[in-house]
């Protein structure tokens, strides 16, 4: 009997030795996802809110990038037959251009749960892309460089360097998405007018503010930074990127009047070598708790209107799609940037031709 019972005892460890070590395979066996968490504050609230969470939820390992999924890149990629990323994030304009050049997988909404789809709008639900973030560029001013009077409260005070005088940065127009809207607005078209942009209106307006600008930036961060180092008094740059320069006590305010909301898609590029556990990084990315906290790390407003039941109402009221901040700006219209000219050129290939020549002069 003491024998049978030495090899019961031995034949259960054996046994819960195999169960551990199949279970240890099963995890692994999970596989892993390759996401773009693009840079500065924006990866850091990527990863915090998205890529640590889905890990520890899901045992799919992430490979968090910090780099942007760009045309270039994801075009490149594909062509080479080398897509060495499952998920990307990219703005309305581009996702345009991606979508049409089929280099993207069709977003499996089955994987999203009920509540997820509910809080999406019609605009986020789209066939190849995921809407989950809505930035805004706005006019940012530094409260102690500017004094009450001398802060500009619209595009034309903006542009008028006499009345409101100090340092001034604007954003680059090497993507295609540069400061037309933002031309056009200070020199007196309504926003609700803009569209059709008059091109050489644009660029006359441009003409007027190019001498007064100390600053071009091209990345969210560098747009920040210029805040943060004092070169800029104020500027065109990214909410959030301001936001969170508040919540460091950096005296710089934020003016909603006239800003320009931009959405940006979650994406899966063709070919991508872990499309399932991509997808459900998608879905996972847009829930409302994920999107409620990725809003409290950096000033961003969340796709899904769930999600500000995740977070307190002092970061709501700082968040572009806030309805008191929401009334007073106007929403790109990136189907006008795809639309093609006479020559073949879409809109935007033509104002990145115009930039470049232009910025040179």
């Amino acid at each position: 009997m003491t024998r049978v019972s030495g090899l019961a005892r031995l034949l259960g460890a054996a046994a819960v030795g195999a169960a551990l070590i199949a279970g240890s395979a099963f995890a692994q066996d999970k596989g892993e996802v390759r996401v773009h968490i693009g840079g500065g504050d924006w990866a850091d609230a990527n990863f915090e809110s998205y890529v640590e969470p889905f890990e520890k939820e899901t045992g799919i390992k992430v490979i968090a990038v910090r780099d942007w999924t760009n045309l270039a890149m994801l075009k490149l990629m594909i062509e080479n037959d080398n897509v060495e990323i499952d998920v990307g994030g990219m703005p309305y304009i581009d996702y345009l251009t991606a979508a049409k050049s089929g280099w993207l997988e069709k977003i499996d909404y089955s994987v999203f749960d009920a509540k997820t789809l509910d809080g999406l709008s019609d605009r986020d639900k789209l066939e190849y892309g995921a809407g989950y973030i809505y930035a805004a560029y706005v006019l940012a001013y530094n409260t102690e460089a500017l004094p009450e009077g001398k802060r500009p409260a619209s595009w034309a005070e903006f542009w008028d360097v006499e009345k409101f005088p100090g340092s001034r940065t604007m954003r680059v127009g090497v993507y295609g998405s540069g400061p037309w809207e933002e031309a056009l607005i200070a020199d007196g078209v309504p926003m609700d007018q803009l569209y059709p942009l008059n091109i050489d209106r644009v660029f006359a307006s441009l003409d007027k503010i190019k001498p007064h600008i100390t600053k071009w930036w091209k990345e969210g961060a560098e747009g920040q930074q210029v805040f943060a180092d004092g070169i800029a008094d104020m500027g065109h740059v990214f909410n959030g990127r301001i936001g969170n320069l508040q919540k460091l006590g950096m005296p710089i305010a934020i003016e909603w009047n006239q800003a320009k909301m931009q959405v940006d898609y979650l994406v899966v590029p063709k070919g991508a070598k872990n499309r399932e556990n991509a997808m459900k990084y998608v879905a996972f990315a847009l829930r409302a708790d994920r999107q409620g906290q990725f809003s409290t790390k950096i000033p961003y407003g969340p796709s899904n209107t769930h999600a500000y039941e995740h977070m307190p109402e002092d970061v709501a009221k700082n968040l572009p799609t806030h309805p008191d901040n929401a009334k007073r700006m106007f929403v790109m219209n990136g189907d006008w940037y795809k639309e093609e000219r006479p020559d073949g050129k879409t809109n935007q290939e033509y104002l990145i031709e115009r930039w470049n020549t232009w910025i040179l002069e």
